[in-house]
């Protein structure tokens, strides 16, 4: 069998998580933020 296929699509995967993840922990501080004034402005 040849696995060659099989390793290009996994190592592409962890590719597109690795920078999906760096995208997501690039914009969870603004996120958190623009949350919790959602929140507030709820509560006033």
């Amino acid at each position: 069998m040849d696995f060659s296929e099989i390793l290009t699509g996994l190592a592409t995967a962890g590719a597109v998580a690795a920078i999906v993840g760096a995208g997501a922990l690039k914009a969870a501080p603004g996120f958190a933020r623009w949350a919790t004034n959602k929140v507030a402005t709820f509560f006033r």
